[in-house]
């Protein structure tokens, strides 16, 4: 099933839906920062699994920055229980990073004084006021990022993440490994792709497409020059493999 509707614009204020998310490619990830020693009356990992979302725990602000460097979060939560950690300050190198992902702080509200406007404060030991924040937090982020093995694109930013480095993609390469990614391990007839990256069915120099490809290749391949990922099909067109061998 291709994604002309999702592809309607080489811009994407609007993040796709659908088949990606229903495989599982765009699951909400949380980084949770809290205190490796918390019993689990005060952990909020439990809670979150149970939520859905896939959660990676951090102990330590340090641990945290490193985290977003191979792992872009949809949310981040702070449990301040027994936190030994600055949280402004925190909070501030965080943003440094300029993933612009919401915050949810469980704590004491004087905490608020130390958070941005747009942080959301909940009270300890309020799981359905925690849940709510959470869903309010995540609201926008449902669809944002898509993930596959080794390789993670930001719908908002036009990015992708690979080997812990960040690569910024223009709109026809964003869009093009878009379409490949949603449409993985098929193959992708050139004039498909060029009626749904270029929005043409003229097909008498398609040399436009082989330039993005071998830039794509450049981006996520380990050797360009002989890609696993992103195979021609001679005398066809493209594929998009999800688990290389």
């Amino acid at each position: 099933m291709l994604l002309r509707d999702k592809l309607a614009s080489s811009i994407m204020s609007v993040p796709p839906t659908g088949d990606l998310g229903e495989e599982g490619f765009m699951t909400m990830h949380v980084l949770l920062i809290e205190n490796s020693s918390l019993d689990q009356s005060e952990s909020l990992l439990a809670n979150l699994t149970e939520q859905g979302y896939e959660v990676a725990v951090s102990a330590t602000p340090e641990a945290a920055l490193e985290t977003t460097k191979t792992l872009w979060p949809n949310l981040i939560v702070f449990n301040s229980a027994n936190a030994l950690f600055n949280l402004a300050s925190f909070q501030l190198a965080l943003d440094q990073t300029k993933l612009n992902v919401p915050y949810v702080v469980v704590g004491d509200k004087n905490l608020a004084a130390d958070t941005s406007s747009e942080t959301i404060v909940v009270a300890p030991g309020k799981t359905q006021q925690l849940n709510q924040g959470l869903k309010k937090a995540a609201s926008n982020q449902k669809n944002r990022f898509v993930r596959v093995p080794g390789l993670t694109l930001d719908c908002y930013k036009h990015q992708m993440l690979r080997q812990g480095k960040i690569y910024n993609l223009t709109p026809k390469e964003f869009k093009l490994l878009y379409l490949l990614v949603s449409n993985h391990d098929q193959v992708l007839s050139r004039k498909t792709i060029m009626q749904e990256v270029w929005e043409t069915d003229y097909l008498g120099d398609t040399r436009t497409l082989d330039v993005h490809i071998r830039w794509i290749r450049e981006k996520i391949e380990d050797n360009p020059s002989r890609p696993q990922r992103l195979i021609t099909i001679r005398g066809t067109g493209y594929r998009f493999i999800l688990n290389p061998e």
